[in-house]
């Protein structure tokens, strides 16, 4: 029973520890991001809350990623034409890599120490946007090819 009336604390702390985790990511990003354009470490604090706001931001996007891109496979079963099938499927594609495409450039924006400009970003948030969106498609095919001694079929 006490198990049942510390659920919720316990759902707490195991929220701030991923955060925590996940932020380290960001961290090491950032840490990057100063030795390759030889900026000065931002304080223990400042470089922990631009990571934690980092989370927060690519939790949103990335939901709203996996979103985009699944919305096709849902809809397709009730469209009849294979035209408006094709036009559904495109839409996800180019939606989901519009917004893998905010996500890399925010993440180019606010992680290094520098102020950036999106004329030197933009192209580098493009390819890791088309690459990201290449291996959303690919992976599902990588998956049912390459696993199938995993998943007992």
């Amino acid at each position: 029973m006490h198990l049942i009336n510390d659920a919720g604390a316990l759902l707490v702390i195991s929220i701030i520890l991923e955060m925590f985790g996940a932020s380290r990511l960001f961290v090491a990003i950032d840490r990057c991001f100063t030795v390759i354009y030889r900026l000065p470490e931002r304080t223990f604090l400042r470089r922990n809350l631009i990571a934690f706001g980092m989370v927060s931001i690519f939790i949103a996007l990335f939901i709203l990623m996996l979103a985009a891109s699944s919305a096709p496979s849902i809809l397709i079963d009730e469209l009849s034409s294979r035209g408006f099938r094709f036009g559904v499927y495109m839409i996800g594609i180019l939606s989901s890599l519009l917004v893998s495409f905010v996500l890399f450039e925010i993440i180019y924006w606010i992680v290094p120490n520098k102020k950036m400009s999106f004329k030197v970003t933009w192209c580098g948030a493009l390819v890791a946007a088309c690459l990201l969106e290449i291996v959303i498609i690919l992976f599902p095919l990588y998956v049912e090819n390459n696993t199938k001694s995993y998943t007992g079929k």
